[in-house]
């Protein structure tokens, strides 16, 4: 049955295989004597009748090479190729036909185009981009959509096609299904992000117990100056960190040191296996994240910085701790409160949160008629049983060291 399949599907998909493997020497004669003894299984479209177009769902077809594809309910995954590099679906009737081939390493990638686009028939659109490349057409009666892309890996750039083909009769209704098939597949295209973030890190200067200073702007870039000078006047952009491990590459749970954040009305410190990760859109405050995270050695956050100032923005209508308090902290629906104090201008809190994730959180507010500073620390309930009394203390060190003034440079 599979075999029949092949022969009616076009010179199309022998011609996607001659891309997909070099290898393969497929000639557009051999591709031809093909399609002339395709049978009547051509116009047997009762597997698309059944289809309600208006309502597929779609599979995510995770770690297949190292990307994931959607794949759309109608097809089933009937074989895999014997060395694991293709995965290919049909419909019942196998009128309907993808599939999705790791060809290996590639070094010239506009090659593989050209090659592909001379041995593609009935071309009625294509498209070649840095990373990826599309060719589509049909011989009236069935078509076929080509992309390929290229992702980075460890030691250079690998390629992935993806095939789909059709009967020409649904080509309205298969187009927003090529559309969701795509953009899960072209995603994985370019280079490797966590690739260039491991690179970077390890270009980053290590800490030497020498304090340093890094300048962060409200685009998160960040910029090194070097050994931190206190006598130094230094041109900073949105807010800076001092401390000798800036970029958090050696601190851990169980070994670290404090930074300080120096943020435009306020300042603190804040443990050094934290990392920034980026400025908020509202662009008057900050976020950080554990090293562990930013690493991928885990899949969520077990701990996270949040600083808001609200120096440069119009006050918000509470003159004092007590009246936002009574405002913004009771709310019981998701919130049990551990220990709250309330001091001045201050407030001071830990408390257990159940949603939108449960997290204990410890929090500085503080609140006066010209601004509000508030930094909240989350840590999830593993961590902070696991780490109750270093949580404790090192939310002690922030509450000493929280200063909401305009010591920029401090």
């Amino acid at each position: 049955m599979f075999k029949k399949f092949v022969s009616i599907s076009l010179a199309t998909l022998l011609a996607f295989n001659l891309s997909a493997c070099a290898s393969k020497d497929i000639s557009k004669n051999q591709k031809k004597s093909s399609s002339q003894n395709q049978s009547s299984s051509d116009d047997n479209y009762s597997d698309c009748e059944s289809i309600d177009f208006s309502n597929v769902s779609y599979s995510d077809y995770g770690g297949f090479n190292g990307i994931t594809f959607d794949v759309p309910d109608f097809l089933e995954h009937t074989s895999d190729s014997s060395d694991g590099n293709k995965v290919e679906f049909f419909t019942a009737n196998k009128s309907c036909y993808m599939s999705v081939e790791y060809a290996g390493k590639v070094s010239d990638f506009k090659s593989v185009y050209d090659k592909d686009l001379a041995n593609s028939e009935n071309v009625g659109f294509n498209v070649f981009e840095d990373y990826e490349y599309r060719i589509s057409g049909d011989d009236g009666k069935t078509v076929y959509y080509k992309c390929s892309i290229i992702f980075e890996g460890v030691d250079g750039y690998y390629l992935q096609n993806l095939l789909m083909v059709y009967p020409k009769k649904y080509e309205k209704e298969f187009d927003p299904i090529v559309t969701r098939v795509y953009h899960s597949f072209v995603k994985f295209a370019g280079p490797d992000k966590s690739l260039e973030e491991e690179r970077n890190s390890s270009s980053l200067p290590k800490p030497d117990g020498k304090d340093k200073i890094i300048s962060i702007s409200d685009e998160d870039e960040v910029t090194f100056l070097g050994n931190y000078d206190k006598n130094k006047k230094y041109d900073i952009d949105y807010c800076s960190v001092v401390g000798k491990d800036v970029y958090a590459t050696d601190s851990t749970y169980d070994h670290f040191g404090y930074n300080q954040l120096n943020l435009y009305g306020c300042s603190l410190k804040y443990p050094d296996f934290l990392r920034f990760i980026m400025v908020p859109d509202a662009k008057y405050g900050i976020v950080f994240n554990d090293n562990e995270y930013m690493n991928n050695l885990t899949d969520s956050p077990n701990v996270e910085l949040n600083v808001i100032s609200t120096f440069n923005l119009d006050p918000d209508s509470y003159t004092n701790a007590s009246e936002y308090a009574a405002k913004h902290l009771n709310d019981t629906n998701n919130l049990s409160n551990v220990q709250r104090e309330i001091s001045g201008n201050y407030i001071y809190s830990i408390d257990s949160v159940s949603e939108p994730n449960r997290v204990i959180s410890f929090s500085i507010d503080y609140i006066d008629e010209d601004e509000e500073n508030h930094v909240t620390f989350h840590v999830s309930p593993e961590y902070y049983n696991r780490n109750k009394d270093t949580f404790l203390d090192i939310f002690e060190v922030m509450k000493k060291s929280f200063n909401h003034e305009d010591n920029f440079e401090k």
